[in-house]
């Protein structure tokens, strides 16, 4: 890997400033990355936004990251992506950082070189983009893509959106799962400047733009690194577990912070 990658951690959270210091001080205990390469995108209350002491920090005012029913009502990471973007665009970070890793407050950081192996990962699959659960789903049964698949806008989209040559890979449509993923900065910033013309389910919107943008998007290629990542539960009880098993990652982790 080229030893001038810098990667900037991103924690998306709306937890109350207590917590969030929690958070933060984990990152900086259990991962290698020092306090200005970790910023805090914090879609809660802008007061407590306003009392979160970490320096490194965005506020997210954005309606559709607030979803309940996240698949039906089309919870989109759009906003949170487009500020990241502008802040990675700041004097300070401009010229700095050439990756961004990408997590959920409940998805939990267990390994000290956590982007030094992504990093390597990344470049062994020749990829841009690192995700979890990634699957190739247009023509399945897959729900989210059934879901947004009646919509014959959401097909029309990609097709226009799409710098893909071969009709095949125009047609491509991508899921991945939400909590955790590693870009390149050009591929995140390529994404971040895709407007929704509509609301897609960010577990389709990001991987598919990212695709249909000329990106290659690729699974982990570690099976420690997916191992312990479930999209139901609470794995708060067995965070030594999964680290003595060798898991890059914990996903989710709600109770831990609370």
């Amino acid at each position: 890997m080229p030893s001038e990658s810098l990667v900037l951690n991103v924690i998306l959270t709306h937890q109350k400033p207590a917590v969030v210091e929690r958070i933060v001080a984990w990152w900086r205990s259990n991962v290698r990355v020092d306090p200005e390469n970790l910023l805090v995108a914090h879609g809660g209350s802008s007061v407590d936004f306003e009392r979160v002491t970490h320096t490194e920090k965005v506020f997210v005012d954005h309606e559709q990251l607030h979803t309940t029913d996240h698949q039906r009502e089309a919870q989109s990471y759009s906003g949170v992506f487009r500020l990241v973007a502008e802040w990675l665009n700041n004097d300070r970070a401009r010229s700095r950082f050439t990756h961004v890793y990408f997590a959920e407050y409940d998805h939990l950081p267990l390994i000290g070189d956590l982007n030094e192996r992504q990093l390597a990962a990344l470049e062994c699959e020749k990829a841009d983009v690192l995700g979890l659960r990634v699957a190739q789903v247009e023509e399945t049964s897959h729900p989210h893509f059934l879901y947004h698949a009646d919509d014959p806008q959401f097909l029309d989209f990609w097709q226009n959106l799409g710098r893909r040559n071969s009709r095949e890979a125009r047609g491509v449509i991508l899921t991945m799962f939400g909590t955790g993923s590693f870009w390149t900065r050009a591929a995140f910033e390529a994404v971040a400047a895709v407007a929704e013309p509509f609301p897609i389910y960010l577990e389709l919107f990001l991987p598919t733009a990212a695709h249909h943008l000329g990106y290659r998007v690729r699974p982990y290629p570690d099976p420690a690194a997916r191992a312990w990542i479930h999209h139901l539960g609470d794995f708060s009880d067995h965070i030594e577990e999964a680290r003595a098993a060798g898991a890059w990652t914990l996903h989710p982790v709600k109770n831990f912070w609370r």
